[in-house]
C-alpha cells in the first residue's frame, strides 16, 4: 500500500473513531508522505488536542495554502517574461505548451525562448508546439543560451514571452551558472525580467522537490511553482511543505499531455483526495 493510501486510511479511520492508530503514528506518516517535520509535528500537537481531526485538519491546510494560490497577472509589462527551469524531465517543455494554450485563449501574444540549445530534441519539440499553437520561436543550436534568450527579448513583439531554459540537476555548477547568465543578460535589456521565474515540480519528486527550490532559488528568485504530471497518482504532499516553509505560490497544475490540460491549483480537492474515502 503506497504512502498515501496508508496515511489517507489513517487519517479516515481516525476521523470516524475506527483507528488505534495514535498521533505519533499520524506524524510519522504525515513526514512519509513530505509534509515535513516540522509542519508534521505542528499538525500531530494540534490533533491531539482535539475531538474533531477532519475540521481541525482541513483548517490548518487551507490555513496554510490561503494567499499562495496565484493566477497569472501580466499587466505592467510588455513583453511579460516568463521563466521556467527545472530538472530533467520535470515536464517543463509540457508545460510551455500548456502556457501558450492559456494566454492565447486570451487573446495574447505569445513567443517562446528555446534556450536548451545542445539538445536538437529540445527544439524540436518546442518547434512541433510552437507550430501547433502558433507562436514564433526563437532558437539556435550550439548557440550560447544566454545569446538566444537576449535576442527573443530584444525582438520580440508579443504581449507575452517564455524562456524554456534546459533542464539540468541542481549539482551541476556549469549548467547552473548557465542559468544564471540568461537572467543577467535579460536583466541587459529589462532590469526587472523575468517577471516570473517559475519551477516547474514534478508531483513524484517526494521530499527532493524542496531541495530543488532551495537549489535553483540559490541562482535566481523563485517566484512560483507549476505543478507538473499531477495525473499519474502522485498526491504531491511536498507542496504543502513548500508552502508552509518556503511560502512560494502555486501558478497551476498540469494534469495530462495536452495543451489545455492545465488548470488552477485546487485546495478542496487536494484536502478531499487526502482526508475523505
Amino acid at each position: 500500500m503506497s504512502i498515501f493510501k496508508r496515511l489517507k486510511t489513517a487519517i479516515v479511520d481516525l476521523i470516524s473513531g475506527k483507528s488505534s492508530i495514535d498521533i505519533e503514528e499520524l506524524e510519522s506518516l504525515l513526514i512519509e508522505a513530505d509534509f515535513g517535520v516540522t509542519l508534521s509535528s505542528e499538525l500531530a500537537n494540534k490533533l491531539k488536542k482535539s475531538t474533531d481531526t477532519k475540521t481541525v485538519l482541513t483548517s490548518e491546510l487551507i490555513k496554510i495554502f490561503e494567499g499562495y494560490i496565484k493566477d497569472f497577472d501580466i499587466s505592467g509589462h510588455k513583453p511579460f517574461v516568463i521563466s521556467l527551469c527545472g530538472v530533467n524531465g520535470s515536464g517543463k517543455t509540457t508545460t510551455v505548451a500548456k502556457l501558450i494554450h492559456k494566454f492565447k485563449a486570451q487573446g495574447l501574444s505569445v513567443d517562446v525562448s528555446a534556450c536548451d540549445t545542445f539538445r536538437a530534441a529540445a527544439d524540436a519539440q518546442l518547434e512541433k508546439w510552437t507550430d501547433r499553437l502558433g507562436c514564433r520561436l526563437f532558437s539556435g543550436t550550439n548557440k550560447d543560451p544566454a545569446s538566444v534568450a537576449y535576442t527573443a527579448l530584444q525582438e520580440t513583439k508579443s504581449d507575452v514571452l517564455i524562456i524554456d531554459t534546459a533542464g539540468r540537476l541542481p549539482t551541476n555548477s556549469n549548467l547552473m551558472d548557465e542559468l544564471g547568465k540568461i537572467y543577467r543578460v535579460m536583466k541587459k535589456i529589462d532590469v526587472s525580467a523575468p517577471h516570473l521565474n517559475l519551477l516547474v515540480l514534478d508531483a513524484t519528486a517526494g521530499q527532493n522537490a524542496v531541495e530543488q527550490v532551495k537549489s535553483f532559488g540559490a541562482v535566481s528568485s523563485i517566484n512560483g511553482i507549476i505543478l507538473a504530471k499531477a495525473d499519474v497518482g502522485a498526491k504531491g504532499g511536498f507542496i504543502v511543505r513548500i508552502v508552509n516553509e518556503l511560502h512560494i505560490p502555486i501558478f497551476g497544475i498540469g494534469i495530462g499531455e495536452q495543451p489545455e490540460d492545465f488548470e488552477k491549483f485546487n485546495v478542496d480537492k487536494f484536502i478531499k483526495n487526502l482526508i475523505e474515502e
